[in-house]
Order: C-alpha cells, then structure tokens, then sequence
C-alpha cells in the first residue's frame, strides 16, 4: 500500500508471529474464553468501554458478575440486568439489551446453543444493525463483541491507534472504518488473521511497557 512505513509494519508484524508463537495460541483460544458463559461475555465487552482493561475490568468487575449473577448464561443476563454492579448509568440495561438481541436471533434462526447463537450473530453482517441501535455500543464495541463471539476482527480502540503509530502508521489519516481495513490489509500482507494482528499488538504494547 502507498502509506508511510508501510513495509516496516508489515515486517514486524511478521517478526513477532515468528518470534512468539503464544500470539497464535492466544488468537486461536481468543473466542472461545467465554465458551458456555455469554453472558459474563456481554458483560466485559460492554465494561471494557473507557476503562482500565487489564487492571479493572478483568480484576475487579467480572469476578463480581461472576460471583453475584444467578448464572454466566446470555439468559440470565437478558432477565435481569445487573444493577448492583458498580457501573456508568445505563450500562446495566446495555448488558441487558445485547444479551437480549442475541437471544432473538437465535430464536430467529431456532438456534439452542448459546455458543453457537453467538457465533452465528457474529459471522451475519446483517444482523449488526441490531446491536448497533442500542444506545452505548459503537462500532469498536460492536467489534469487540465479534472478536469474543469467535469472528476474526479487530476492536478499533486507544489501544490499536497507540500501538499502528508505534509501527509508525499514520494513524491520523484514517478514519475507525479506514484503520479497520488498514488492519486487514496489513493482517492480509503479514499472513495472518485479525484477532492474531491484535495479539501481536497487545505483545508490543507489553514488550514496550516491560
């Protein structure tokens, strides 16, 4: 592609996929952390907006869902939205709202699974719209969700714009939509999937902060 420091991206890209050969685990596990667990699933994806990922999220809010909710399933969260938890306003009825969403297009498409509800929502373009219209998920959340539900993408957030200057892409230039294909285009010419171009950014991110 004609964009500044395009090759030197590429190039390591590809030097960490060779070099660390837990990026690929972690991308093949990556949708499947939340097997027969949606809704605790629903829960991070909606959490994880403006905050601390690392340090509050996953330490702090999903052992509390974990430990208070009646059970982890999309169900349970559809019924009853977590309004205990210490969240923005609004964001309980979110979780609610999605979990909600998915379950209809599984009853849509008489799917039983969960899992596989979820996995099929992800992988149907068409059923996006849907969780788009609900107020406080954007498209990163929206990728987000699909990344967790077993698609290969990329979340567009803070974290992937810090880490495509740090390969000295011009960030700048793009918009949310032009640095998601930027990612695919430069996943395409690292031979690798979106969610693997995505570890290798949390590996840099961690090696720089190391």
């Amino acid at each position: 592609m004609d964009i500044p420091n395009w090759n030197y991206a590429v190039e390591q890209v590809k030097r960490v996929l060779v070099s660390n050969k837990d990026v690929k685990k972690k991308a093949q596990d990556y949708g499947l952390i939340y097997k027969n667990r949606r809704g605790l699933m629903v829960v991070d994806v909606v959490a994880s907006r403006q905050r601390k990922y690392l340090e509050y999220v996953v330490p702090k809010l999903l052992p509390q869902y974990e430990a208070n909710a009646a059970d982890l399933s999309l169900l349970s969260l559809a019924k009853k939205a977590p309004i205990w938890m210490p969240l923005r306003t609004g964001e309980a009825k979110v979780m609610q709202s999605v979990a909600k969403v998915l379950l209809d297009f599984g009853n849509r498409g008489g799917i039983k699974n969960e899992n596989d509800i979820c996995l099929a929502w992800a992988e149907d373009s068409s059923a996006h719209s849907d969780i788009l219209s609900i107020k406080g998920i954007g498209p990163a959340l929206l990728q987000y969700l699909r990344m967790r539900s077993g698609a290969d993408s990329v979340k567009i957030d803070v974290r992937v714009m810090e880490e495509l200057r740090n390969l000295r892409l011009p960030v700048e230039w793009f918009t949310s939509d032009g640095l998601l294909q930027i990612c695919t285009e430069l996943a395409k010419e690292a031979s690798c999937s979106l969610v693997e171009l995505d570890q290798v950014l949390w590996h840099l991110q961690d090696s720089r902060n190391s």
